[in-house]
């Protein structure tokens, strides 16, 4: 599943993406739900935004990770205008700690947040799915000479109702066991 890089939606580029997130000062969110490629989609802006010039660090919150450890918070009082920060599951943070995070922001070149809601910034782009994205996904993977796989993808996207990721799981595990 590592292999498998976000792709943008119809009418969409990587350049005007790039643009749009510039017209936007380099601080904007990413929102869907789980599974619809938001982390993906902060990895690949990654080489994009260093291809401009800037530093990327980047911070992955989750479950297992919800906050922010003292190394982390050490790092943030480092950035400078050259630096744009990738947070990963913006959602953790909190109120207060949102709010300290846009403080002390202003200062960083930018802060691209992924998140499972809108609101926490302007929204550069929303991460949707389609039976036929998952299809795609799955033939690239498998390659031509695999033939029809099963289970059948629009029947996995329905039934992990549109998370990407799960369904691929779910596809890995069947085909593992052969």
């Amino acid at each position: 599943m590592l292999a498998v890089r976000y792709r943008l939606g119809a009418g969409t580029t990587w350049p005007d993406l790039m643009d749009r997130l510039a017209a936007l000062r380099y601080r904007a969110a990413i929102v869907g739900p789980h599974g619809r490629g938001k982390s993906t989609l902060l990895e690949d802006l990654a080489p994009r935004l260093e291809e401009r010039g800037f530093r990327v660090r980047r911070i992955t919150l989750n479950q297992a990770h919800p906050r922010l450890d003292r190394s982390e918070r050490e790092t943030l009082r480092k950035l400078g205008a050259e630096d744009v920060l990738l947070l990963d599951g913006a959602e953790r943070l909190g109120r207060a700690g949102w709010l300290a995070l846009r403080t002390r922001s202003r200062g960083f070149g930018g802060l691209i947040v992924a998140s499972h809601r809108p609101g926490l910034l302007p929204t550069l782009h929303e991460c949707e799915t389609t039976p036929e994205l998952l299809a795609g996904i799955v033939r690239d993977l498998l390659g031509p000479e695999a033939g029809d796989p099963r289970p059948i993808p629009a029947d996995l996207y329905l039934r992990h109702d549109g998370n990407l990721r799960d369904a691929l799981r779910e596809l890995y595990d069947v085909w593992a066991k052969g």
